[in-house]
């Protein structure tokens, strides 16, 4: 099997399982335990929380979730929870958790969406006007799981930190894919293990220590944030995947392999000014995405037509402003997403394929 939907998840690396496997077998005890197995999972975790802070250099709370989604979720009910009322600015490519996260908060707060120039990009000079000293939350993905747009999160940060305003920032996409991260320039930072080669079932949430609140008074775990016996094996698998090589100059490679294959296929490829390595949005030439993702995935190849978590069938407003933009329409969109592990020539049998169909479909159509 050719795999392409690594924005989707990844596959984790052996040394990961190892580490993960042992865990299991000696660290299967409760953190929350008062006994000398409590404690050795204490340290465990400390260590992992102090290894992550020296990975971002940052002296950030680091807090363990269950993914990435739940992060998010922590991360804003923590802010909009101390904010009577209000107006929060979110940036119209977010992941479906944003929302979610955010609906409790609806009728509570105004949420407006930033700006986009006529690129799809965020029009910072119409973000700046849209902040008022009403504004208590900025939001916005580091990198966009849908197109691989790099976002100016710090320069929203910066207009933030001007006024005094939270920044959280989504960085499910960005760890291990983009080396310059500088994350104390956000109140908040969120990434998932499963993103980069470790297991599902834990991510992290980095935020500002004076920002830090219990988020439920019947909440015992994670500084008050959330509730349940926190996986320690997926944590520490998560930080084993954190400290191997990303190998970025490969995902680069391949980004351009297959930037190039696009093209000589006649897609439409979904350009920004910074793009992320690892993700390339398409609009195929006039013919289903949906169509071609299934077909491919019958010759055991996986790429996507968006985000897993909408089932493939939610695009961001950001998204679609970027495809009308580009005069067509969202059933033609697919995304193909790189791992370190993806070769050359993987790349190349899917773009094959590719050209296959669409040969296929055009000598069936109508002279």
């Amino acid at each position: 099997m050719i795999y392409l939907d690594n924005a989707s998840t990844t596959k984790p690396a052996e040394e990961v399982l190892e580490i993960y496997q042992e865990a299991q077998k000696s660290l299967f005890f409760n953190s929350e335990s008062l006994h000398a197995g409590g404690e050795m999972v204490r340290e465990a975790l400390d260590s992992s929380r102090k290894y992550i802070q020296k990975k971002f250099n940052t002296k950030k709370e680091v807090l363990f979730t269950t993914s990435g989604s739940h992060a998010n979720q922590i991360a804003i009910t923590t802010y909009l929870q101390q904010a009577p009322e209000g107006r929060v600015i979110v940036s119209p490519y977010e992941h479906p958790s944003i929302a979610a996260a955010l609906e409790p908060f609806s009728k509570q707060f105004e949420i407006l969406e930033m700006p986009l120039n006529q690129k799809g990009e965020i029009d910072l000079a119409g973000l700046a006007e849209l902040i008022t000293d009403e504004t208590v939350l900025l939001i916005a993905q580091h990198v966009s799981s849908e197109t691989g747009y790099i976002l100016p999160v710090h320069e929203i940060a910066a207009m933030g930190a001007e006024q005094n305003i939270p920044v959280h920032v989504d960085g499910v996409q960005a760890v291990h894919k983009i080396a310059d991260m500088h994350i104390d320039d956000f109140t908040s930072y969120t990434f998932s293990g499963h993103k980069f080669n470790g297991t599902k079932g834990s991510g992290a949430l980095l935020i500002d220590h004076k920002s830090l609140r219990p988020t439920n008074i019947h909440y015992f775990h994670e500084e008050g944030t959330r509730n349940g016996t926190l996986d320690v094996p997926s944590i520490l698998a998560m930080t084993k995947a954190l400290s191997l090589d990303a190998d970025i100059a490969h995902l680069e490679k391949i980004y351009q392999h297959a930037l190039t294959r696009a093209v000589d296929a006649n897609f439409t490829v979904l350009k920004y000014n910074h793009h992320a390595p690892h993700i390339i949005g398409l609009l195929t030439p006039h013919f289903e995405g949906q169509y071609i993702m299934q077909t491919l995935s019958s010759r055991n190849i996986c790429i996507s037509t968006g985000t897993a978590c909408g089932h493939g069938l939610l695009l961001s407003d950001g998204l679609m402003h970027k495809i009308n933009d580009e005069h067509q329409e969202a059933d033609q969109y697919i995304r193909i997403s790189f791992s370190k592990n993806t070769q050359i020539n993987e790349i190349d049998q899917c773009f094959e394929q590719i050209e296959t169909i669409l040969k296929g479909v055009a000598l069936d159509e109508p002279s």
